[in-house]
């Protein structure tokens, strides 16, 4: 195979899995020398957030808690740095989905570095600080949030959802444990196993992917088939909770390639129109791959493979449509959204639109096909279509 010239790649410097591991963590920031914990969490009511916070607080630690309830905006981040910093706070957990993961991440960088959150999502600003420990628990399987050195962010001053990151962003410490994502809903599930699928076939085909970030992709998109629908059916079902935890922070590693059109569209639409970033992903996931087809073939029949459904005697092609016919078939099990149509309560002006998703993805470069705006109007024509 070609390798790249050459690539990059930021990793967690500790990765802890398995069952009731978040025990190890008062013990992780006594060694640090820690005394006092931001704690971002989606509720300070979770049964895990509280008993996190009695063992922190039974080992000397002092806790502060801060709630994220939504995807994270200017002011949600910019709030938490201002309470990290009265509080004289001297680390970050973060307890939660990908949006909590995201705002604690921005919130350490902030409390060391200055400035806003606005000054280094749009102005250019440069992290100049090392941020705080910062130790990141999911309790979705999708995001991949606790892997990657990147947040997304609403800026509520122009309605574009954009992404900030720095190296030293990624979390210090991640605890995987499947036992935190046994009570999420269904559509939860479906959603975030979708935006893990999306991010794993997304990276691979990607102009940037390197052997490093095809091997963590291929097998997130092994897992995610192998285990997504049983998560959803079955919500007990710890081994299959296990393997979709997985899945996701392998497609986190894997996202390090960059992303495509799907995620592309995906993001600003979602901030635009309110739209859930698994579901917009789900969506445009297929007709990324038609649009894309030609330019990445060979890689789109490795992962018909991976999703079960590749075979040997066939062309190319008609790998390609067995894998579009996987994908459809998977979003019918877990009821996986397929059109945009229903987000959508009126046509937009798609020259607006089309400057939105420059705005905000535009600099993108690493999708198969060359992003156009000619790619994008076919893309959003491609997912207005019902099945």
């Amino acid at each position: 195979m070609k390798f790249p010239e050459n690539f990059e790649m930021v990793f967690n410097r500790r990765l802890i899995f398995g069952k009731n591991k978040i025990q190890e963590i008062p013990g992780i920031l006594n060694w640090y020398n820690k005394k006092k914990v931001l704690f971002v969490t989606f509720s300070s009511q979770f049964s895990t957030y509280n008993e996190l916070s009695e063992l922190l607080k039974a080992s000397g630690l002092e806790v502060v808690p801060y709630e994220v309830k939504t995807e994270p905006s200017l002011q949600t981040i910019d709030h938490g740095r201002d309470i990290y910093m009265e509080e004289n706070c001297d680390c970050t957990i973060a307890l939660g989905g990908g949006s909590v993961i995201d705002a604690a991440k921005v919130i350490g960088m902030l409390a060391v570095n200055g400035g806003d959150t606005e000054d280094y999502q749009m102005r250019g600003r440069a992290v100049t600080v090392e941020p705080p420990l910062f130790i990141a628990i999911p309790t979705t399987s999708g995001t991949g949030a606790e892997a990657t050195k990147t947040s997304v962010v609403i800026n509520n001053n122009n309605h574009l959802k954009k992404s900030l990151y720095h190296n030293t962003m990624i979390a210090d410490v991640v605890v995987l444990d499947p036992a935190l994502t046994l009570t999420l809903p269904p559509a939860i599930t479906a959603a975030t196993g979708m935006d893990a699928l999306s991010h794993a076939i997304e990276s691979f085909v990607s102009l940037n992917a390197t052997p490093l970030t095809e091997m963590y992709g291929l097998k997130a998109i092994e897992l995610v088939n192998e285990n997504l629908e049983k998560a959803y059916s079955n919500p007990d079902d710890v081994d299959a909770r296990a393997g979709m935890m997985l899945a996701s922070y392998l497609g986190g590693c894997a996202i390090t390639a960059g992303i495509g059109i799907a995620h592309i569209m995906a993001q600003p639409l979602g901030g635009e129109y309110g739209i859930p970033h698994g579901d917009a992903c789900s969506i445009f996931l297929p007709a990324s791959i038609r649009l894309n087809s030609e330019y990445a073939e060979e890689k789109y029949v490795k992962i018909s493979h991976a999703m079960g459904v590749g075979d040997s005697s066939l062309s190319n092609k008609e790998n390609i449509e067995h894998l579009l016919d996987r994908i459809k078939q998977l979003q019918k099990a877990i009821h996986a959204p397929s059109c945009l149509k229903p987000y959508m309560k009126e046509e937009p002006e798609m020259d607006y639109l089309i400057d939105v998703i420059k705005r905000t993805t535009g600099h993108i470069t690493c999708n198969p096909k060359p992003l156009t705006e000619e790619l994008m109007k076919e893309a959003y024509e491609m997912a207005m279509k019902e099945d």
